[in-house]
């Protein structure tokens, strides 16, 4: 079964937050995760999808089918929300056949359904407890196994894992990708944690100011960034304005440099990205090797993340897997150095951008 939006666009006041003109298409066994800043608009995308709101254009076809104003108990969605919202009157089993009672499932075929979405989920044993006696991670489960019970056409996932800690949303991100595979069924997932959609989805959709700027693989949308916005977002970057001088090189704040092939004209204005883990990190001077002063020095375990400063003036995020290593110079190899779109809406212009960014740890 596929999700497909078509252009669609919803505001919940004129002029105000909401979505605009938003299309993609998660295909039937596939896990998409949505992430983007708060208010960019990727829960809205789950509610219009649900039925929670009615797009005010655009189309939303589940299985092909135009939902149109179908209302959400028609569609067939399993929804999972960041509370879990569990009955506490009610026992694991309760809560887990509480879908199938609402459907009118036949009493012997739903504890069947009941029992087997327990043991799923590794909570057989606890079928007649209170949601109240468990921890947050068997509350998920449970959650899940409510989602699941009935077979709905897809599942829809709001932020599940955002109440968890961190060892414990680890351990639930492998839960629900191998549920989601067991199932075979088509999944959104809203995040605000970009290492939980990469290490999860299929394909990642990068919202902004309720617009999709890029959908496409983890390793994709991590190494081909389509413009500065989704760069600067996904992962820690470097990011400079540059101008093409030939498709190998471009010329920034750091001088001239060698870069990756690209397909920009001669003085198109351009960002240019080097991820930190891209820079070579030495102590001795090598061929090509740049001067620097190390302003700040993160030991993060199993890699040290380095405030670099060249003696030209621009400060770099660098990366080292080194625990022992005097970084005294840095080498940026020409498959470091990418050119990429300034933004969405200036690909190619010559409109001027901040000559530096990278975000906090």
């Amino acid at each position: 079964m596929t999700i497909a939006l078509e252009a669609v666009s919803f505001s919940y006041q004129p002029g105000g937050a909401g979505v605009r003109a938003v299309s993609m298409t998660i295909g039937d066994g596939e896990l998409m995760a949505v992430i983007g800043p708060s208010g960019c608009g990727k829960s809205t995308v789950l509610k219009l999808i649900a039925g929670f709101l009615i797009p005010q254009s655009g189309r939303i076809l589940i299985g092909g089918q135009d939902m149109g104003a179908t209302p959400p108990r028609d569609r067939d969605l399993g929804v999972v929300f960041q509370s879990y919202a569990l009955f506490p009157h009610m026992s694991l089993a309760e809560n887990v056949g509480y879908p199938l009672k609402l459907r009118h499932i036949p009493r012997e075929d739903a504890r069947r359904r009941v029992d087997e979405a327990l043991a799923m989920v590794g909570l057989a044993a606890l079928a007649d407890r209170s949601p109240r006696s468990l921890s947050g991670g068997q509350q998920q489960r449970v959650a899940l196994a409510r989602a699941l019970v009935f077979r709905p056409r897809a599942l829809l996932l709001d932020e599940p894992l955002s109440a968890l800690d961190a060892t414990l949303r680890s351990e639930m991100r492998d839960e629900i990708r191998r549920l989601q595979r067991q199932y075979g069924i088509a999944t959104l997932h809203i995040t605000h944690d970009q290492e939980e959609a990469l290490s999860m989805a299929d394909r990642v959709a990068v919202m902004r100011a309720g617009e999709v700027l890029q959908v496409a693989t983890p390793r994709e949308l991590y190494r081909t960034p389509v413009n500065r916005e989704v760069a600067a977002f996904v992962g820690h970057a470097n990011l400079f304005e540059g101008t093409v001088v030939d498709r190998t090189r471009v010329s920034t704040a750091l001088g001239e440099l060698a870069c990756a092939p690209h397909g920009f004209a001669p003085r198109t204005t351009v960002c240019v990205l080097i991820r930190p883990e891209a820079i070579t990190v030495c102590r001795h001077p090598v061929p090509d090797a740049v001067p620097v002063t190390v302003l700040r020095d993160r030991f993060l375990g199993s890699v040290r993340r380095l405030d670099v400063q060249l003696r030209s003036g621009p400060t770099l995020l660098a990366e080292t897997t080194e625990p022992d290593l005097d970084p005294q110079f840095i080498v940026l190899p020409p498959a470091a150095v990418q050119v990429i779109a300034s933004s969405a809406a200036n690909a190619g212009s010559d409109t001027p951008r901040p000559s530096s960014l990278h975000p906090p740890d």
